[in-house]
């Protein structure tokens, strides 16, 4: 199972290799630095080079700095995990690989070997439907357009693409694409599109639970006491003036009468010394979400697809502030179904557009616990198992 990306792209995977480990199966789960190795795994874990961190951690992250240094920066780490992850597949010839879109060349490596290629396409972005725009197309389109933006998407792959496909020209493979496709996300936001074929599967997403719900400190415990917590934290995203947007936002907190949990992640907020010294801001790099979550009453985040669902999981009102990719159509997404405010920018210097948003927030709190309830009937990775298996055994 070969992944890399940050938390959202490694945290479904170690979610699926537990369930498949509990059922019975031998899994290998492949990844970077970017997360640690799970503690007491079922599981085999093996490195994957490189890390998105080290590579963009310092600049933050920007669409038009990624595709002005794609050749000198990024190819190399895209070309070190091909490398890795098809040495990988080789070694072990496996009966199934399930992999992340962008190591591209893992189902060329999988049909060559005789496994069952799986694509976990983390956010509904490649499989076109007529029913909604493809993940990463933040703009609401006239409904007959849906099916035909998907091609933007295809366009802009193409490029990337043409790896894997001149790969499995080469190897005589028939084709360069997965024998099944599975959506870890939830059928409760997105349902099942009617036109998409027997190989596409939504299957609930693909989360590890409840198991550290006591991943919290002495003072970490003292200060979620206080009734009214907001969190704040925007993951691997960084980019403009952190420490500009963590005083907004400990400002429209204070404005409400509430405390301010500051994750700081990757750089995406950078609190002050004052901030630090208060008594009502704690700072940390990184919580746990299922021990976290359900003791705050509002969250600010960048609307990552985990983190999303994380929260609406918890049952916690959220407000997003998107940064790039899938991120501004998960608000739109929420926004629409009654979950949400409309995004706010995530360089927005006005406390006052804070606090409006926390309130809007916290009116959809009912229709928020609502769909907490309908997710937490789901069993995502019981579901892609069963997939999985019956996939196999057609083979």
């Amino acid at each position: 199972m070969p992944t890399f990306g940050s938390r959202g792209d490694n945290e479904p995977f170690a979610a699926l290799a537990a369930s498949a480990s509990a059922a019975g199966h031998e899994v290998v789960f492949a990844h970077t630095s970017d997360i640690p190795s799970v503690p007491g795994a079922s599981f085999e874990q093996w490195d994957l080079p490189g890390s998105l961190r080290e590579l963009f951690g310092p600049q933050g992250v920007s669409l038009w700095r990624g595709l002005r240094e794609y050749k000198e920066v990024f190819e190399p780490l895209l070309e070190s995990i091909y490398q890795a992850s098809s040495e990988h597949i080789r070694q072990l010839s496996p009966d199934v690989v399930v992999y992340h879109p962008k190591v591209l060349t893992a189902p060329v490596i999988a049909r060559e070997v005789g496994a069952l290629a799986v694509s976990a396409e983390l956010a509904p972005t490649l499989t076109p439907t007529k029913e909604f725009p493809p993940a990463g197309i933040p703009w609401a389109l006239p409904a007959g357009l849906n099916r035909a933006s998907y091609g933007l998407i295809s366009m802009g792959l193409a490029a990337f693409g043409s790896r894997a496909k001149k790969l499995a020209a080469e190897k005589g493979l028939p084709s360069h694409l997965p024998h099944l496709t599975l959506c870890p996300v939830s059928p409760s936001l997105v349902p099942q599109p009617a036109d998409w074929p027997d190989s596409a599967l939504i299957t609930g997403q693909w989360h590890l639970g409840d198991q550290d719900r006591d991943a919290t400190d002495d003072e970490l415990d003292a200060f979620l006491e206080h009734p009214e917590v907001v969190y704040a934290g925007f993951g691997s995203m960084k980019n403009g003036d952190g420490t500009r947007r963590a005083e907004v936002i400990v400002a429209a907190a204070r404005a409400l009468g509430m405390r301010a949990l500051i994750a700081t992640g990757w750089g995406g907020l950078e609190p002050t010394d004052e901030m630090r010294a208060a008594d009502d801001v704690l700072v940390r790099e990184s919580v746990n979400h299922a021990a976290v979550l359900p003791r705050v009453s509002i969250a600010l985040h960048h609307g990552g697809a985990g983190t999303t669902h994380a929260m609406l999981r918890a049952g916690v009102p959220s407000v997003i502030m998107p940064f790039l990719g899938d991120q501004p159509w998960w608000a739109a997404r929420l926004a629409h179904q009654g979950l949400g405010p409309r995004a706010v920018n995530r360089h927005s210097r006005n406390t006052h557009d804070i606090t409006r948003a926390m309130e809007a927030a916290e009116a959809s709190r009912a229709r928020v616990v609502e769909i907490s309830e309908s997710m937490a009937q789901e069993a995502g990775t019981e579901v892609a198992l069963a997939a999985i298996e019956t996939a196999r055994a057609a083979l």
